[in-house]
Formats: C-alpha cells, sequence, structure tokens
C-alpha cells in the first residue's frame, strides 16, 4: 500500500525524536486499553497526528496500524447522508447530483470480513483529479473533478488505446510508479494514459478510505463517459491498471461502463474484500478481460503483511512466488526499525507494493512466460498465460473461462522476469564394469548474438547417472533467448557411491526447451529447432565421450532428433 523511499537518513538527533514519537504511541495503545471504548477518539486523531511528522517510518506503521485497528475503533455514520446535503433512504443510498449514486446493499456488511462501512466522503474532500499525458505531451493537463472539459486542452486521441492508472490506500500523487509506468508505457507506445489521483480521499483512516473509493469509482466512470460521450473515447479501448485499493476502484468503474476493454489488478486489497460478495470487490465482469497480479496474500497478522487478496478475482489470476512474500522485501512493521539500525535498505519496501514497482520498472509489466501445470499447458493451452501487459493472449479469454489460478516465480526489477527452461540430457553407453556415475553436469548455451546461458544441472547435490537413460531438468533464468546455436557441457565426476573404475561420461544429446512459448504440437526443423526446443550432438550422431573435469561443445544439429 505504500512505497518506503531509501533516501531519507536518521541521524541522532532524529533518532530520539522517532523514539518519544514512538514512546508516545504506545502509551495510547495503553490508555486504549485502559479507556475501552471512549479511547478510540483519541487514537483516531492524536496517534495519527504523532505519526504524521514520519515520512518513512510513520507511514510504515500508520498504514498497518490504520489497516488493522481502525475498524475496532470508529463506529459506523449512523445516518446515510446524500453528498448532495439531504438525507438519503434508509438503504444507505448516496447520491452525488450528475454522477449517480451509491447504494451500500447487504453485499457490503458481513460479521468478521466487513463488519463496519462509513458513508464516502464529499466531492470537494475527496478532490479527484485526472492527469492526461501521451508521447507528444509527457508533461500532461490536469483536469480537476469539477470541470472535466478541460480534457479537450490535452493531448487526447480516442483513436488510441487508453491506459488509466489507479493508486492505492495511503498512497497518491507523489508514488513514483505511477509515473514509472507511464514513462514505461510512453516509451514503448503510442497510448493516452490517465493518471487518477485521489490523494486527499486516500490520506484518512482505512475503513474511511474504502468507504471513498466507492465516490472515486463513481468519479473515473463519470470521466470517462464524458470522453466516450464528447471525445469519442471507446470503452473497449480502455485499460485500467489499479494497485491495491485501486484495484477495486477499477472494478467499480468497470460496473457503471458496459464494455470496458480491461482491467488489471496489482495486488487487491485484502481487508474488507476478502471473501465478499463480486459487487463489493474487483471480479470478472467488471471488464471483457480481468487479469490479477498477488503479491502479498499472507496472513494479514503476520506482522502486518498480506493486504493483498488471496482468492482469485479476475478471469485468470496470477501468484508470483505464491503470491507471498516477494524477495527483497520486509514486513511494513519491520522496514523502519531495520532502516534506524542501518543494517540494510529495501528498494522494494513491502510485498504489497511489490508489484506496483517492479511493474513499473520491467518495461510495461513483466512480460513473463507463465506456466500453469510445469510442462504441460493442457489440451486446450489455457493452463499457461503470459504474466503481465500481454495476458489478454491467454488464450482462456475467448473461452469465458475465469478464475483460473496460476502460479510462477519472480526476482526483483530489473530482472523481475524468470524464464521457465526444461533441459533433458540423454546418455549412451557407459563404459566400464559399472553402470551408473555420480557427479555433476553444467551447462551453458550460446546464442547467435554470442549471449551466454548458463544452468548448474545439479546444484544442491551430486546425481547418479544410468547408462541409456534420460534426465528432465526444470529450470529458470532472467533472461529470454532465442535462438540456441551451441552449447558448453561440462562433467564433474564424484566417486561416491560409484563403482566403476572409469570416470568419463557417454552424451548422446542435450536438448533445451523454452516451455514457456507452450506450443500445442511442435515440429523440428532440418536444422535442429522447433517453435521451443533446440537439439544438440555430434554432427555423425553418434555419443560423444566426456572426461572427468573435460567441457564438450555440441552444435545444434538435426540429426539428434531421431533418438528422442
Amino acid at each position: 500500500m505504500f512505497l518506503l523511499s531509501s533516501h531519507n537518513k536518521f541521524g541522532p538527533g532524529k533518532q530520539e525524536a522517532w523514539l518519544r514519537r514512538l514512546c508516545l504511541m504506545a502509551f495510547l495503545v495503553v490508555s486504549l486499553g485502559l479507556r475501552g471504548a471512549q479511547g478510540h477518539e483519541i487514537f483516531g486523531s492524536t496517534a495519527m497526528e504523532v505519526l504524521k511528522g514520519l515520512p518513512e517510518v510513520g507511514r510504515a506503521l500508520r498504514n498497518t496500524l490504520q489497516a488493522i485497528l481502525a475498524p475496532i475503533f470508529q463506529p459506523r455514520d449512523a445516518t446515510a447522508q446524500s453528498r448532495d446535503g439531504t438525507t438519503a433512504d434508509a438503504s444507505n443510498t448516496y447520491c452525488y447530483g450528475e454522477l449517480g449514486c451509491i447504494v451500500i446493499s447487504r453485499d457490503f456488511y458481513h460479521p468478521i470480513h466487513r463488519p463496519l462501512n462509513l458513508a464516502p466522503g464529499k466531492r470537494e474532500d475527496v478532490r479527484v483529479t485526472f492527469k492526461i499525458t501521451s508521447k507528444e505531451d509527457p508533461v500532461g493537463v490536469v483536469v480537476p473533478w469539477n470541470d472535466v472539459r478541460k480534457a479537450k486542452e490535452s493531448s487526447f486521441k480516442p483513436n488510441r488505446n487508453t491506459k488509466v492508472i489507479i493508486h492505492g490506500f495511503s498512497n497518491g500523487r507523489d508514488m513514483p510508479f505511477m509515473e514509472d509506468m507511464s514513462k514505461a508505457f510512453l516509451g514503448n507506445y503510442d497510448v493516452n494514459i490517465i493518471w487518477i489521483d485521489w490523494t486527499d480521499g486516500s490520506f484518512v483512516l482505512y475503513n474511511r478510505a474504502v468507504a471513498n473509493s466507492l465516490l472515486v469509482g463513481l468519479e473515473i466512470a463519470h470521466f470517462l463517459k464524458w470522453l466516450r460521450d464528447n471525445m469519442g473515447l471507446n470503452p473497449a479501448d480502455i485499460h485500467l491498471i489499479g494497485h491495491s485499493l485501486g484495484s477495486h476502484i477499477a472494478g467499480y468503474v468497470g460496473e457503471k461502463i458496459p464494455g470496458l476493454g480491461r482491467i488489471t489488478g496489482l495486488d487487491p486489497a485484502e481487508p474488507f474484500f476478502q471473501h465478499l460478495p463480486n459487487t463489493v470487490r474487483l471480479d470478472p465482469s467488471d471488464a471483457n478481460f480481468v487479469d490479477v497480479i498477488h503479491t502479498d496474500s499472507g496472513s494479514i497478522f503476520n506482522i502486518g503483511q498480506g493486504f493483498g487478496l488471496r482468492q482469485p478475482v479476475g478471469h485468470v489470476d496470477f501468484y508470483p512466488n505464491d503470491g507471498k512474500r516477494q524477495p527483497g522485501c520486509e514486513p511494513p512493521l519491520a522496514i523502519p526499525f531495520r532502516r534506524m539500525s542501518r543494517k540494510t535498505t529495501f528498494k522494494n519496501g513491502s510485498s504489497h507494493f511489490f508489484v506496483a514497482r517492479n511493474t513499473a520498472e520491467s518495461n510495461v509489466f513483466c512480460i513473463i512466460r507463465h506456466l500453469g501445470k510445469c510442462l504441460s499447458c493442457g489440451v486446450d493451452g489455457t493452463g499457461c498465460a503470459l504474466m503481465g501487459l500481454h495476458a489478454d493472449t491467454w488464450r482462456g479469454a475467448a473461452t469465458g473461462k475465469e478464475g483460473v489460478q496460476l502460479f510462477t516465480s519472480a526476482g526483483t526489477a530489473p530482472s523481475f522476469c524468470r524464464y521457465h527452461y526444461q533441459i533433458v540430457v540423454e546418455l549412451g553407453d557407459l563404459p566400464g564394469t559399472g553402470r551408473d556415475r555420480m557427479g555433476k553436469l553444467h551447462t551453458t548455451f550460446i546464442d547467435g548474438d554470442g549471449r551466454k546461458m548458463a544452468f548448474d544441472l545439479t546444484s544442491k547435490h551430486p546425481k547418479q547417472f544410468t547408462s541409456r537413460n534420460h534426465y528432465s531438468f526444470f529450470l529458470e533464468h532472467p533472461e529470454n533467448f532465442g535462438d540456441v546455436r551451441e552449447v558448453q557441457v561440462k562433467w564433474e565426476m564424484t566417486r561416491r557411491g560409484s563403482k566403476s573404475t572409469q570416470t568419463s561420461l557417454s552424451l548422446q544429446k542435450i536438448a533445451i526447451r523454452n516451455v514457456d512459448t507452450y506450443p500445442l504440437k511442435e515440429s523440428v526443423s532440418r536444422q535442429g529447432r522447433s517453435e521451443s526446443s533446440f537439439f544438440f550432438c555430434e554432427r555423425s550422431g553418434v555419443p560423444v565421450t566426456i572426461a572427468h573435469q573435460e567441457t564438450v561443445t555440441l552444435k545444434v544439429s538435426s540429426n539428434c532428433f531421431g533418438s528422442n
């Protein structure tokens, strides 16, 4: 939900001030326990003011405490008020003139997952603004909520796709990922970019931000409809990209605009949305195609982790690293203390923000080839998809499938992407009295540009190799290689577990397959390559002997395929 910059430093004086505020915070929490219900007003007003002056630590603690504790201490509004100043009816309907009305139905209540609902704020308090940018105008034009006609002064063009970027809770106009993502899009595509700024409505207690998100959805829908009716915007050309609470806002927009093209949810927020009906949260009916990336779906009680949904809410849902803690990330409450001790810095902040920052730094989302079931994509190919910008090429999108969960691995930017490869080693006859070898195999594949891709096939421990057997290895790499021309194979013999007096290995052939291209059928060309696989062996087709600690080079060849 937030980004912690690595640039601020705490000197001794600032550390003492920070500790004094932290002690006061602890005193207030204890006071709450002693005073019971009378303490919630103190917590809501004073405690958050204590943390207000702390740009990094304050935001980390404030966001975490708001998300977990605010629902306990802030009561539900007693009377439903319309935002036009008149009392709404008993069904909790809030009307906003030209925007229409918000109806908080029974779907929005759950004794555990959503016990409280607040009234949305006023338009003039939430102050949603829109910034339209493009290649010809990267600075952009700011369009306020109360003067959408200003959009005519922008570089918006209806004949190109429109990307709408929506931030989440306790984020706002200062979040770098919005600018980074915008630059990445404009650097690669001719599109309209619309930034959604609802800072004033998001920097509040979490349950208040949740209520405001309904209004923000109305504001965005109203603006996009205005662009449709006055500037020719086609709803099918709209791609909403929402982070955290912004994901659900995108869902509210989709409910109001029939035929909306696509929504991408970046770790949709969990509190008040998990296990709630579709009308409350992002779901597949909100757009023609909904893809979701989950990165922080662990338990929210685990030191402030788990701000993201676990359940699938799109047509296809991706779970990099099982959708939980991401590499280089820390729980929000741990980050301030690590920074104070100067032990390390955390570029990615929390796992919840990992997906927004890394997709922005990975050239317009990570174009990662994803495996559904390791080496199989199913009969119809829907068991695999491309996570990120090109997820809409998923074969299940045209079949009406939804709720499909796909799992993959990911690193940190700039190597967020992980490409998956299957390497198959086929042995020939092993000489000597024993028919097995214990040892290690190392491979280095080289493409037509001379780039090298190294795989240690036995990195954890030596492997026993037996005569005339096949061995398959499933590995990943941060780079995507295309036209692989040759492979270098190194053999290291270990005598442990081997009865043979020989130390050499007989290699019939070796093959590498990019499993991320997931072809349903493949045919091998005369050069020994197919759509996704490359085969290497001696050009004569006979096995090659590799001595202990020796490295041999094999070329791609069609002579290898006959022995597959």
